[in-house]
């Protein structure tokens, strides 16, 4: 038997970020994906303003960060799976 594998391509449903704890969550495939936005070098945001909101863009590829000064970052949204986002020490 032959078997044929295609994958479908990660994509965010839902993005929220939780002031108490800092983290960053996106919901994907159903399942809740956190990562702590201060371990994100700062080098990799566009802006150096405040982030201000958050949103999905491209289909669900990627989460968008506002920033105060009309700027956007975006993250690829599998920085939230498992391996695919190590923070540095």
């Amino acid at each position: 038997m032959n078997v044929a594998f295609e994958a479908e391509p990660v994509t965010a449903q839902q993005v929220w970020f939780d002031p108490r704890t800092g983290d960053l969550h996106a919901l994907i495939s159903g399942i809740n994906h956190a990562l702590r936005l201060a371990s994100i070098p700062d080098d990799d945001f566009e802006s150096s303003a405040p982030v201000v909101g958050f949103k999905i863009g491209c289909g669900g590829a990627v989460v968008v960060c506002s920033h105060k000064d009309g700027q956007e970052t975006w993250l690829p949204v599998d920085m939230w799976l498992p391996g695919g986002f190590t923070a540095a020490a």
